[in-house]
């Protein structure tokens, strides 16, 4: 019978499709210039978060006709800004330099030096194209984010908390880059 919970009737089973993994992503940045060692920070970031590809969408607005409600798509998008969080291993390098914090923090330096108060302009401090790819266990793509244009949305933390009956190891967390455009492919 159709329809009754058995492996045969799972089109998904029976054809093998794999699920989708959260796991299996790659996220390429491209930063300002004079940034460096930022291949390194790339092998070391751990997770994307902040994306959320409904915002944007128009808030829906409602008429009457004879008291019957009619709903419409809204004529003005909201705020489609996305704020991806961004979070890093971070290690000390033969030069004994956290070289994942060093290379950020030279990213938000360039928009904002919290040590000298110089604010940078727009074309200083904007990187892209930023990519971030899915794909299944073959390595095979089936979705892309291109962000043409991010920016630094946040100072990034430093290990700034002290505890000597700590084991805990410092990451940099939910760093935040900003983007107002993307495109998405899907297979």
């Amino acid at each position: 019978m159709a329809g009754l919970p058995h492996y045969k009737n799972s089109k998904a089973a029976v054809n093998n499709w794999e699920p989708v993994y959260y796991a299996n992503f790659e996220v390429m940045i491209t930063p300002p210039a004079g940034i460096s060692d930022w291949d390194l920070v790339m092998e070391n970031i751990i997770s994307v978060g902040g994306i959320d590809l409904t915002k944007g969408f128009p808030t829906p607005k409602y008429q009457k006709y004879k008291n019957y409600p009619r709903a419409f798509v809204g004529g003005a998008i909201t705020d489609p800004t996305q704020e991806i969080e961004l979070s890093f291993e971070v290690n000390l390098n033969d030069a004994n330099s956290m070289y994942v914090y060093k290379a950020i923090r030279q990213w938000c330096n360039l928009a904002y030096d919290p040590l000298t108060g110089k604010m940078g302009l727009k074309k200083e401090y904007s990187g892209g194209p930023m990519t971030i790819v899915q794909f299944n266990a073959n390595g095979d793509i089936f979705r892309q984010l291109t962000f043409p244009n991010v920016i630094p949305g946040s100072m990034v933390k430093g290990p700034d908390e002290y505890d000597w009956s700590s084991e805990d190891i410092f990451r940099v967390e939910e760093w935040k880059l900003i983007a107002t455009y993307w495109d998405e492919t899907i297979l």
